[in-house]
Protein backbone atom coordinates (compact mmCIF):
# COMPACT_ATOMS: atom_id res chain seq x y z
CA UNK A 1 0.00 0.00 0.00
CA UNK A 2 0.92 3.68 -0.10
CA UNK A 3 2.96 5.20 1.31
CA UNK A 4 5.36 2.32 0.92
CA UNK A 5 8.79 1.68 2.45
CA UNK A 6 9.98 0.54 -0.96
CA UNK A 7 10.45 2.46 -4.17
CA UNK A 8 7.67 0.47 -5.74
CA UNK A 9 4.78 -0.97 -3.77
CA UNK A 10 4.71 -4.70 -3.30
CA UNK A 11 1.86 -6.59 -4.89
CA UNK A 12 0.24 -9.65 -3.34
CA UNK A 13 -2.70 -10.99 -5.28
CA UNK A 14 -3.52 -13.66 -2.70
CA UNK A 15 -3.53 -11.29 0.31
CA UNK A 16 -6.82 -10.20 1.88
CA UNK A 17 -5.36 -6.98 3.34
CA UNK A 18 -2.95 -4.45 1.87
CA UNK A 19 -1.04 -2.35 4.43
CA UNK A 20 1.21 0.68 4.02
CA UNK A 21 4.34 1.77 5.84
CA UNK A 22 2.27 3.47 8.57
CA UNK A 23 0.52 0.23 9.51
CA UNK A 24 -2.82 1.26 8.03
CA UNK A 25 -4.56 -1.34 5.90
CA UNK A 26 -7.31 -1.68 3.32
CA UNK A 27 -9.18 -4.81 2.23
CA UNK A 28 -7.99 -6.15 -1.09
CA UNK A 29 -11.29 -7.03 -2.70
CA UNK A 30 -13.37 -6.27 -5.75
CA UNK A 31 -14.86 -2.81 -6.00
CA UNK A 32 -18.57 -2.13 -6.52
CA UNK A 33 -17.92 -1.46 -10.19
CA UNK A 34 -16.18 -4.79 -10.64
CA UNK A 35 -19.04 -6.55 -8.87
CA UNK A 36 -21.49 -5.05 -11.37
CA UNK A 37 -19.65 -6.98 -14.08
CA UNK A 38 -20.45 -4.44 -16.81
CA UNK A 39 -19.22 -5.79 -20.13
CA UNK A 40 -18.95 -3.87 -23.37
CA UNK A 41 -18.40 -6.53 -26.01
CA UNK A 42 -15.40 -8.40 -24.63
CA UNK A 43 -14.22 -5.61 -22.31
CA UNK A 44 -15.18 -5.45 -18.63
CA UNK A 45 -15.52 -2.09 -16.88
CA UNK A 46 -13.28 -2.15 -13.81
CA UNK A 47 -12.78 1.43 -12.58
CA UNK A 48 -14.87 4.46 -11.71
CA UNK A 49 -13.27 6.39 -14.56
CA UNK A 50 -14.41 3.84 -17.10
CA UNK A 51 -17.83 3.65 -15.51
CA UNK A 52 -18.22 7.43 -15.86
CA UNK A 53 -18.44 7.12 -19.65
CA UNK A 54 -21.05 4.41 -19.28
CA UNK A 55 -22.90 6.69 -16.85
CA UNK A 56 -23.03 9.56 -19.35
CA UNK A 57 -24.14 7.23 -22.15
CA UNK A 58 -26.96 5.81 -20.03
CA UNK A 59 -28.26 9.28 -19.14
CA UNK A 60 -28.22 10.36 -22.79
CA UNK A 61 -30.05 7.22 -23.94
CA UNK A 62 -32.67 7.48 -21.18
CA UNK A 63 -33.43 11.14 -21.80
CA UNK A 64 -33.52 10.66 -25.56
CA UNK A 65 -35.93 7.77 -25.15
CA UNK A 66 -38.15 9.87 -22.88
CA UNK A 67 -38.12 12.68 -25.43
CA UNK A 68 -39.10 10.38 -28.30
CA UNK A 69 -41.95 8.86 -26.29
CA UNK A 70 -43.30 12.25 -25.24
CA UNK A 71 -42.93 13.59 -28.78
CA UNK A 72 -44.88 10.65 -30.20
CA UNK A 73 -47.65 11.10 -27.61
CA UNK A 74 -47.88 14.82 -28.30
CA UNK A 75 -48.02 14.23 -32.02
CA UNK A 76 -50.99 11.89 -31.64
CA UNK A 77 -52.97 14.56 -29.84
CA UNK A 78 -55.27 16.68 -31.98
CA UNK A 79 -55.03 20.26 -30.80
CA UNK A 80 -57.71 22.76 -31.74
CA UNK A 81 -56.14 26.00 -30.56
CA UNK A 82 -56.13 29.41 -32.13
CA UNK A 83 -52.92 31.15 -33.10
CA UNK A 84 -53.27 33.48 -30.12
CA UNK A 85 -53.71 30.55 -27.71
CA UNK A 86 -50.66 28.78 -29.15
CA UNK A 87 -48.63 31.94 -28.73
CA UNK A 88 -49.71 32.28 -25.10
CA UNK A 89 -48.71 28.67 -24.44
CA UNK A 90 -45.29 29.24 -26.03
CA UNK A 91 -44.78 32.34 -23.88
CA UNK A 92 -45.71 30.38 -20.76
CA UNK A 93 -43.31 27.60 -21.75
CA UNK A 94 -40.48 30.09 -22.22
CA UNK A 95 -41.07 31.57 -18.78
CA UNK A 96 -41.16 28.06 -17.30
CA UNK A 97 -37.93 27.11 -19.08
CA UNK A 98 -36.19 30.28 -17.93
CA UNK A 99 -37.20 29.58 -14.34
CA UNK A 100 -36.00 25.98 -14.64
CA UNK A 101 -32.57 26.95 -15.97
CA UNK A 102 -32.23 29.76 -13.45
CA UNK A 103 -32.59 33.48 -14.06
CA UNK A 104 -29.34 34.10 -12.14
CA UNK A 105 -27.33 31.42 -13.96
CA UNK A 106 -25.44 31.32 -17.25
CA UNK A 107 -27.52 28.23 -18.03
CA UNK A 108 -30.26 30.63 -19.17
CA UNK A 109 -28.10 31.43 -22.20
CA UNK A 110 -29.21 28.07 -23.62
CA UNK A 111 -32.59 29.72 -24.30
CA UNK A 112 -31.04 32.52 -26.32
CA UNK A 113 -29.49 32.54 -29.76
CA UNK A 114 -26.32 34.41 -28.89
CA UNK A 115 -23.18 32.48 -29.91
CA UNK A 116 -21.19 34.09 -27.09
CA UNK A 117 -23.89 33.15 -24.59
CA UNK A 118 -23.77 29.52 -25.69
CA UNK A 119 -19.96 29.56 -25.39
CA UNK A 120 -20.22 30.73 -21.77
CA UNK A 121 -22.90 28.16 -20.94
CA UNK A 122 -21.06 25.23 -22.53
CA UNK A 123 -17.74 26.36 -21.05
CA UNK A 124 -19.11 26.36 -17.49
CA UNK A 125 -20.68 22.92 -18.06
CA UNK A 126 -17.33 21.60 -19.29
CA UNK A 127 -15.56 23.18 -16.31
CA UNK A 128 -17.95 21.62 -13.80
CA UNK A 129 -17.68 18.15 -15.35
CA UNK A 130 -13.88 18.43 -15.53
CA UNK A 131 -13.67 19.41 -11.86
CA UNK A 132 -15.96 16.58 -10.83
CA UNK A 133 -13.95 14.16 -12.92
CA UNK A 134 -10.90 14.94 -10.76
CA UNK A 135 -12.81 13.61 -7.75
CA UNK A 136 -13.65 10.47 -9.72
CA UNK A 137 -9.98 9.77 -10.36
CA UNK A 138 -9.12 10.52 -6.70
CA UNK A 139 -11.74 8.02 -5.54
CA UNK A 140 -10.25 5.08 -7.47
CA UNK A 141 -9.45 2.04 -5.39
CA UNK A 142 -5.90 1.57 -6.66
CA UNK A 143 -3.66 0.55 -3.79
CA UNK A 144 -0.48 0.98 -5.80
CA UNK A 145 -1.27 4.52 -7.03
CA UNK A 146 0.07 7.46 -5.03
CA UNK A 147 -2.34 9.93 -6.70
CA UNK A 148 -5.54 8.55 -5.20
CA UNK A 149 -7.06 9.85 -1.95
CA UNK A 150 -8.12 6.43 -0.69
CA UNK A 151 -8.07 6.22 3.10
CA UNK A 152 -6.70 3.11 4.84
CA UNK A 153 -9.10 2.70 7.75
CA UNK A 154 -8.18 -0.80 8.92
CA UNK A 155 -5.61 -1.72 11.55
CA UNK A 156 -3.99 -5.16 11.67
CA UNK A 157 -1.92 -5.56 14.88
CA UNK A 158 0.97 -8.01 14.55
CA UNK A 159 -0.11 -9.85 17.68
CA UNK A 160 -3.61 -10.53 16.36
CA UNK A 161 -5.09 -12.46 13.48
CA UNK A 162 -8.12 -10.25 12.99
CA UNK A 163 -8.12 -6.64 11.70
CA UNK A 164 -10.28 -3.78 12.98
CA UNK A 165 -12.02 -1.02 11.01
CA UNK A 166 -11.27 2.32 12.69
CA UNK A 167 -13.68 4.40 10.59
CA UNK A 168 -16.43 6.20 12.55
CA UNK A 169 -18.71 6.76 9.56
CA UNK A 170 -22.19 5.34 10.16
CA UNK A 171 -25.77 5.60 8.91
CA UNK A 172 -26.25 9.08 10.41
CA UNK A 173 -23.49 10.45 8.24
CA UNK A 174 -24.96 8.90 5.10
CA UNK A 175 -28.40 10.25 6.04
CA UNK A 176 -27.01 13.78 6.24
CA UNK A 177 -25.26 13.16 2.92
CA UNK A 178 -28.54 12.09 1.27
CA UNK A 179 -30.37 15.14 2.61
CA UNK A 180 -27.67 17.50 1.35
CA UNK A 181 -27.63 15.94 -2.10
CA UNK A 182 -31.40 15.83 -2.36
CA UNK A 183 -32.08 19.40 -1.28
CA UNK A 184 -29.39 20.85 -3.54
CA UNK A 185 -29.57 18.69 -6.66
CA UNK A 186 -33.01 17.10 -7.01
CA UNK A 187 -34.40 20.47 -8.09
CA UNK A 188 -32.03 20.53 -11.07
CA UNK A 189 -32.96 16.98 -12.02
CA UNK A 190 -36.68 17.80 -11.92
CA UNK A 191 -36.18 21.04 -13.86
CA UNK A 192 -34.16 19.17 -16.46
CA UNK A 193 -37.01 16.69 -16.91
CA UNK A 194 -39.41 19.62 -17.29
CA UNK A 195 -37.28 21.02 -20.11
CA UNK A 196 -37.25 17.63 -21.83
CA UNK A 197 -41.04 17.56 -21.53
CA UNK A 198 -41.36 21.05 -23.04
CA UNK A 199 -38.97 20.15 -25.86
CA UNK A 200 -41.40 17.42 -27.00
CA UNK A 201 -44.22 19.90 -27.69
CA UNK A 202 -44.93 20.50 -31.37
CA UNK A 203 -46.11 24.04 -30.69
CA UNK A 204 -42.45 25.06 -30.48
CA UNK A 205 -40.27 25.56 -33.57
CA UNK A 206 -37.61 22.94 -34.18
CA UNK A 207 -34.70 25.13 -33.07
CA UNK A 208 -36.52 26.00 -29.81
CA UNK A 209 -37.13 22.31 -29.11
CA UNK A 210 -33.43 21.61 -29.67
CA UNK A 211 -32.41 24.33 -27.21
CA UNK A 212 -34.85 23.05 -24.61
CA UNK A 213 -33.62 19.47 -25.00
CA UNK A 214 -29.93 20.39 -24.75
CA UNK A 215 -30.55 22.62 -21.72
CA UNK A 216 -32.58 19.93 -19.93
CA UNK A 217 -30.11 17.15 -20.74
CA UNK A 218 -27.05 19.07 -19.52
CA UNK A 219 -28.80 20.43 -16.43
CA UNK A 220 -29.87 16.97 -15.28
CA UNK A 221 -26.58 15.35 -16.28
CA UNK A 222 -24.49 17.70 -14.13
CA UNK A 223 -26.81 17.19 -11.14
CA UNK A 224 -26.84 13.38 -11.43
CA UNK A 225 -23.08 13.25 -12.02
CA UNK A 226 -22.53 15.36 -8.90
CA UNK A 227 -24.54 12.87 -6.85
CA UNK A 228 -22.52 9.97 -8.26
CA UNK A 229 -19.18 11.66 -7.64
CA UNK A 230 -20.10 12.67 -4.09
CA UNK A 231 -21.13 9.11 -3.23
CA UNK A 232 -18.00 7.37 -4.50
CA UNK A 233 -15.61 10.02 -3.17
CA UNK A 234 -17.07 9.96 0.33
CA UNK A 235 -17.00 6.18 0.33
CA UNK A 236 -13.32 6.26 -0.60
CA UNK A 237 -11.99 8.85 1.85
CA UNK A 238 -14.61 9.75 4.50
CA UNK A 239 -13.82 8.20 7.87
CA UNK A 240 -16.34 10.11 10.00
CA UNK A 241 -19.74 11.76 9.73
CA UNK A 242 -18.24 15.26 9.75
CA UNK A 243 -15.92 14.39 6.87
CA UNK A 244 -18.92 13.33 4.79
CA UNK A 245 -20.52 16.74 5.35
CA UNK A 246 -17.31 18.63 4.56
CA UNK A 247 -16.64 16.67 1.39
CA UNK A 248 -20.24 17.05 0.21
CA UNK A 249 -20.24 20.83 0.72
CA UNK A 250 -16.97 21.19 -1.21
CA UNK A 251 -18.31 19.19 -4.16
CA UNK A 252 -21.64 21.05 -4.12
CA UNK A 253 -19.78 24.33 -4.34
CA UNK A 254 -18.64 23.32 -7.84
CA UNK A 255 -22.26 23.25 -8.98
CA UNK A 256 -22.64 26.92 -7.99
CA UNK A 257 -19.98 28.16 -10.39
CA UNK A 258 -22.61 28.86 -13.07
CA UNK A 259 -24.29 31.39 -10.77
CA UNK A 260 -20.93 32.89 -9.75
CA UNK A 261 -19.96 33.39 -13.39
CA UNK A 262 -23.31 35.03 -14.09
CA UNK A 263 -22.67 37.45 -11.23
CA UNK A 264 -19.26 38.32 -12.69
CA UNK A 265 -20.76 38.97 -16.14
CA UNK A 266 -23.50 41.14 -14.62
CA UNK A 267 -20.85 43.15 -12.78
CA UNK A 268 -18.96 43.70 -16.05
CA UNK A 269 -22.00 44.78 -18.11
CA UNK A 270 -25.66 44.02 -17.49
CA UNK A 271 -26.56 45.26 -20.99
CA UNK A 272 -24.11 42.78 -22.51
CA UNK A 273 -25.68 39.98 -20.48
CA UNK A 274 -29.12 41.06 -21.71
CA UNK A 275 -28.02 40.56 -25.33
CA UNK A 276 -27.22 36.91 -24.55
CA UNK A 277 -30.42 36.18 -22.65
CA UNK A 278 -33.87 35.20 -23.83
CA UNK A 279 -35.94 37.80 -25.75
CA UNK A 280 -33.17 40.33 -26.33
CA UNK A 281 -33.53 43.40 -28.57
CA UNK A 282 -31.03 41.92 -31.03
CA UNK A 283 -32.80 38.58 -31.08
CA UNK A 284 -36.48 39.37 -31.23
CA UNK A 285 -37.99 37.71 -34.25
CA UNK A 286 -41.02 36.45 -32.36
CA UNK A 287 -41.73 39.91 -30.94
CA UNK A 288 -41.47 41.44 -34.41
CA UNK A 289 -44.15 39.06 -35.66
CA UNK A 290 -46.25 39.86 -32.61
CA UNK A 291 -45.97 43.61 -33.18
CA UNK A 292 -46.86 43.17 -36.84
CA UNK A 293 -49.97 41.25 -35.86
CA UNK A 294 -50.96 43.91 -33.33
CA UNK A 295 -50.30 46.64 -35.90
CA UNK A 296 -52.59 44.90 -38.39
CA UNK A 297 -55.34 44.64 -35.76
CA UNK A 298 -55.00 48.31 -34.88
CA UNK A 299 -55.09 49.25 -38.56
CA UNK A 300 -58.37 47.38 -38.97
CA UNK A 301 -59.79 49.19 -35.97
CA UNK A 302 -58.70 52.53 -37.41
CA UNK A 303 -60.38 51.73 -40.71
CA UNK A 304 -63.56 50.78 -38.88
CA UNK A 305 -63.53 54.02 -36.90
CA UNK A 306 -62.92 56.00 -40.09
CA UNK A 307 -65.96 54.38 -41.65
CA UNK A 308 -68.04 55.22 -38.58
CA UNK A 309 -66.88 58.84 -38.70
CA UNK A 310 -67.92 59.00 -42.36
CA UNK A 311 -71.38 57.68 -41.48
CA UNK A 312 -71.70 60.22 -38.70
CA UNK A 313 -70.78 63.04 -41.09
CA UNK A 314 -73.52 61.85 -43.44
CA UNK A 315 -76.02 61.83 -40.59
CA UNK A 316 -74.86 65.30 -39.58
CA UNK A 317 -75.55 66.65 -43.05
CA UNK A 318 -79.00 65.08 -43.02
CA UNK A 319 -79.80 66.67 -39.66
CA UNK A 320 -78.62 70.04 -40.89
CA UNK A 321 -80.87 69.71 -43.94
CA UNK A 322 -83.82 68.77 -41.75
CA UNK A 323 -83.24 71.82 -39.54
CA UNK A 324 -83.08 74.03 -42.59
CA UNK A 325 -86.36 72.61 -43.88
CA UNK A 326 -87.97 73.09 -40.47
CA UNK A 327 -86.92 76.75 -40.43
CA UNK A 328 -88.37 77.29 -43.89
CA UNK A 329 -91.60 75.58 -42.83
CA UNK A 330 -91.82 77.79 -39.76
CA UNK A 331 -91.32 80.92 -41.85
CA UNK A 332 -93.87 79.75 -44.42
CA UNK A 333 -96.52 79.32 -41.71
CA UNK A 334 -95.66 82.58 -39.94
CA UNK A 335 -94.13 80.97 -36.87
CA UNK A 336 -92.26 83.41 -34.66
CA UNK A 337 -89.64 81.93 -32.44
CA UNK A 338 -88.52 83.49 -29.25
CA UNK A 339 -84.98 82.98 -30.40
CA UNK A 340 -84.26 83.83 -34.01
CA UNK A 341 -81.07 81.88 -34.25
CA UNK A 342 -80.64 78.86 -32.04
CA UNK A 343 -77.09 78.57 -30.85
CA UNK A 344 -75.02 75.79 -32.42
CA UNK A 345 -71.87 74.40 -30.91
CA UNK A 346 -69.97 71.61 -32.56
CA UNK A 347 -68.20 69.27 -30.18
CA UNK A 348 -67.09 66.02 -31.91
CA UNK A 349 -70.07 63.84 -32.84
CA UNK A 350 -72.28 64.55 -29.80
CA UNK A 351 -75.50 66.51 -29.97
CA UNK A 352 -76.39 68.96 -27.20
CA UNK A 353 -80.07 69.46 -26.65
CA UNK A 354 -81.35 72.99 -26.34
CA UNK A 355 -84.85 74.00 -25.55
CA UNK A 356 -86.19 76.84 -27.72
CA UNK A 357 -89.30 78.66 -26.45
CA UNK A 358 -91.79 78.83 -29.34
CA UNK A 359 -95.31 80.25 -29.27
CA UNK A 360 -97.37 79.34 -32.26
CA UNK A 361 -99.38 82.22 -33.70
CA UNK A 362 -100.63 82.96 -37.14
CA UNK A 363 -102.94 81.20 -39.56
CA UNK A 364 -106.40 82.53 -40.01
CA UNK A 365 -107.81 85.14 -37.71
CA UNK A 366 -108.44 83.90 -34.23
CA UNK A 367 -106.83 80.53 -35.01
CA UNK A 368 -103.64 79.18 -33.45
CA UNK A 369 -101.63 76.24 -34.78
CA UNK A 370 -100.20 73.39 -32.80
CA UNK A 371 -96.54 73.16 -33.87
CA UNK A 372 -96.35 69.39 -33.43
CA UNK A 373 -99.24 68.70 -35.82
CA UNK A 374 -99.68 72.00 -37.67
CA UNK A 375 -103.41 71.29 -37.37
CA UNK A 376 -105.66 74.37 -37.04
CA UNK A 377 -108.32 72.24 -35.28
CA UNK A 378 -105.95 71.20 -32.55
CA UNK A 379 -106.47 72.94 -29.19
CA UNK A 380 -104.40 76.00 -28.66
CA UNK A 381 -101.46 75.58 -26.32
CA UNK A 382 -100.62 78.98 -24.99
CA UNK A 383 -97.10 79.81 -23.99
CA UNK A 384 -96.04 76.11 -24.32
CA UNK A 385 -92.35 75.36 -24.77
CA UNK A 386 -91.27 73.03 -27.53
CA UNK A 387 -87.85 71.46 -27.93
CA UNK A 388 -85.78 69.73 -30.61
CA UNK A 389 -82.21 68.56 -30.88
CA UNK A 390 -79.61 70.81 -32.38
CA UNK A 391 -76.09 69.76 -33.48
CA UNK A 392 -73.16 70.58 -31.29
Amino acid sequence: GNPSEFKESLECTSCTMCCNAQGDCHPQEKTEIENLNIRIESYTVKSYTEFTYVFFACIAVIFLSVFLILFAVDRCKNYHLSTQDMKQLRDQDQKCALGALGEDSVYQFFMGKSFVGWVFALAIIAFQIAMLFEFVKAAEVDLSNDNVDLQYTWRCPRDRVDCDNTADLNWRGWTVFAVLMGTHLLKDVVNGIKLIFLSSKQRHPRHDRLRLFIGGLLLSTVALFTMFVSAIYNKAIATSNTEVIINSVVILFITDTDEKLYGVLMAISSKWVATMSLDTPNDNVSQVHELKSENSTLQNQVNELTSQVGDMKTQTEKLRQEIKEMKEMMKANGVKSASRSPSKRLSGASVEEERLPVRVVGGTAGTSYNYNTMDPNAPEEKEELYSYDTLC
